[in-house]
């Protein structure tokens, strides 16, 4: 089998770490990256370009993790919602052959509102990227809204598992 390259995307508060990290502990021989440790900076851009350095960095991990013979190998991160960084890092991963699983996690601004203040009790958050991910293409489109990360995490499995 050839290992499957997850990756996770989606604008802030759709549930992009939460369900990364539950779909990593139920995938057996798996490795997770979660690219809030990699792109963590303040003030956060998405288009500030000292962190094309970090794309290069996360694809190096990427392609390391994807040649150690992990079956599944998940990356969550914002970044994801923009389709030109998603090209530059998987570009960069050479000498390997992987299945590519791309899925955007969606969810409406009300109950995105309602999360930011309940984990970061942020009363005005700023949706960056809300209307980006919605126009994606390419990506298999999962809507967060009203649904536990468990119930999100078994429609994600579905589709991985249904992928040869």
């Amino acid at each position: 089998m050839k290992p499957k390259l997850i990756l996770i995307g989606g604008e802030a508060w759709t549930g992009k770490s939460t369900c990364a990290e539950i779909l990593y502990r139920r995938l057996n021989n798996s490795a997770w990256l979660d690219g809030d440790d990699v792109w963590r900076v303040n003030p956060w851009s998405l288009d500030d370009p000292r962190l094309r350095t970090s794309d290069v960095n996360m694809a190096f991990v990427l392609q390391t993790y994807l040649q150690s013979r992990f079956d599944y190998v998940i990356l969550s991160s914002i970044v994801l919602s923009e389709p030109a960084i998603t090209a530059r890092i998987l570009e960069r991963i050479q000498g390997v052959d992987y299945t590519l699983i791309s899925i955007t996690l969606m969810c409406d601004a009300a109950t995105l509102a309602e999360r930011a203040r309940l984990r970061d009790e942020n009363v005005d958050p700023c949706f960056l990227l809300l209307e980006r991910t919605r126009s994606l293409t390419d990506t298999l489109k999962i809507d967060t809204a009203g649904k536990t990360p468990e119930m999100v995490v078994e429609e994600m499995l579905a589709v991985i598992q249904g992928v040869k």
